[in-house]
């Protein structure tokens, strides 16, 4: 209870209680605003006096009052003015108002949360219809079609698009026997073989080809690809899969073949051809060069002999490079061997071939093993060949041959210019050469290639080492 300016007259414990304070600290001695909030101050000032002097009450007003160790405290407060003996008095009844104004507070922070997920929502709806549209683009660019798998049925929907892989003038739709009778019958089981891999789990992704047969007339292959994505325990939930049109792909991929197929079967044959008549020519220089020549012509008919020897080289790594890769690889013949004696002769032999060059050999371990001396020969021939090309000019060659344990190891090594990092890869392929077109010392570009597949030939491998400090070092590793 309080008077007209607010002087609390009476209050219960209760009420002493909420704000911290005893009766004696507040009858006559404070007035009901004073414990307000500024806030509370001022609508006291505003509100508070000017509607009970209009109506005489005030209904559920709720305010902020400051308890005694500072915090506050949200009450709903109800006023009606009375008059006593020609005194004004205020009776005001305080409900504490904590438990409605935490759930005010979760009121509005619910609200603010949903308008927040509205927005969020209207976002993502709005990206969804950019990606669509995007995919659609995309979809019709790269020609792809959609198709997808019904979680509940199992069976498979395919966009109306999709009619157009299967021979129709224009869109359609079409239930899933329509297209898997379209299916190549020679194509059909492992078709649906592939695609119940995914479905049941042994595979993760579905990715197959097959023919459409077009009720237009035309044979068309596509590549079909699709994932399944599951639940749990294991149950679809759902599957997206794209088809492609590849028919001008494979068929472009198959004349390719044909044409490469073509043009290596004519490499061999020409090449084979050509020993007959260059062996002639051989043989005829040979007997020739018995007779007594002047010194002029002696020098032709070296010239005769060198050219038709590096005709016959060439025609012999054509023919190796023909088999290798049109057959099953060359053959070799293994035999007993001493590694060290082959290598040893072999070196003599080229020593001949490039007599202004150094070459030296090294040998470890023992010597006796199988394998095939002539490839072997042939193989050393290239590499040190290919050493004598690229390597310093007046820089020795070293050969090594090693035998440790069951491996045999042939080695070249050469200073000079290392090889690019980039060549590296690419190194023993076919057609590879290591200087410019132009130059003296061109090839066709099969020595390294042949030297490989005799490697393997011997189930062994070539590795090579390259850099400025060491220099340039092929190994080639045999089982021996």
């Amino acid at each position: 209870m309080a008077d007209a300016q607010g002087l609390i007259l009476k209050v219960n414990t209760t009420f002493c209680l909420w704000v911290g304070r005893t009766p004696e600290e507040l009858v006559g001695r404070k007035k009901l605003q004073e414990l307000f909030t500024v806030g509370g101050r001022i609508f006291h000032h505003t509100h508070w006096l000017p509607m009970l002097q209009l109506q005489g009450s005030l209904a559920e007003v709720k305010l902020e009052l400051m308890h005694a160790d500072g915090r506050t405290v949200p009450m709903l407060l109800n006023v009606v003015r009375r008059a006593h003996g020609g005194t004004v008095i205020d009776e005001v009844s305080a409900v504490v108002a904590e438990d409605r104004n935490l759930y005010e507070r979760e009121l509005l922070a619910a609200r603010k949360r949903a308008d927040e997920l509205v927005q969020t929502e209207r976002k993502a709806q709005e990206d969804l219809k950019l990606a669509e549209a995007r995919l659609r683009q995309a979809l019709h660019v790269g020609k792809l079609f959609l198709w997808e798998i019904d979680p509940v049925s199992g069976a498979r929907r395919f966009g109306d698009d999709v009619a157009l892989l299967l021979g129709f003038g224009s869109e359609r739709a079409l239930s899933e026997a329509d297209y898997v009778n379209a299916i190549d019958a020679a194509d059909r089981a492992a078709e649906a073989e592939a695609l119940r891999r995914v479905l049941d789990g042994s595979e993760e992704i579905y990715d197959t080809s097959y023919r459409l047969n077009g009720i237009d007339g035309v044979q068309r292959t596509v590549k079909s690809a699709g994932q399944g994505f599951f639940d749990q325990a294991g149950k679809l939930v759902r599957f997206v899969g794209v088809l492609s049109d590849v028919t001008q792909l494979v068929r472009e991929r198959a004349s390719a073949e044909d044409r490469a197929l073509f043009a290596e079967q004519m490499v061999g044959i020409v090449s084979h051809d050509l020993r007959n008549p260059l062996s002639a020519i051989l043989m005829g220089v040979h007997l020739l060069g018995r007779g007594e020549l002047p010194a002029d012509k002696q020098r032709v008919l070296g010239h005769v002999a060198s050219s038709a020897e590096r005709a016959q080289r060439l025609i012999e790594e054509l023919l190796d490079f023909t088999l290798a890769r049109l057959g099953a690889g060359l053959t070799v013949v293994r035999k007993p061997i001493d590694i060290h004696k082959l290598v040893g002769n072999i070196v003599e032999e080229l020593a001949l071939s490039f007599p202004d060059r150094l070459i030296t050999h090294q040998q470890s371990g023992a010597g006796v093993c199988h394998a095939d001396a002539d490839r072997l020969a042939q193989l050393l021939g290239n590499l040190v060949a290919n050493a004598m090309t690229y390597g310093a000019p007046h820089a020795p060659v070293t050969v090594s041959s090693a035998l440790s344990g069951n491996v045999v190891s042939i080695s070249v090594h050469n200073q000079g210019a290392p090889i690019p990092p980039d060549k590296l890869h690419s190194l023993f392929e076919p057609m590879v050469r290591g200087v410019p077109g132009n130059s003296a010392a061109r090839n066709v570009g099969l020595g390294l290639f042949i030297v490989r597949e005799i490697a393997r030939a011997h189930q062994g491998k070539v590795q090579v080492v390259s850099d400025s400090e060491s220099g340039t070092t092929f190994t080639v590793q045999i089982p021996a």
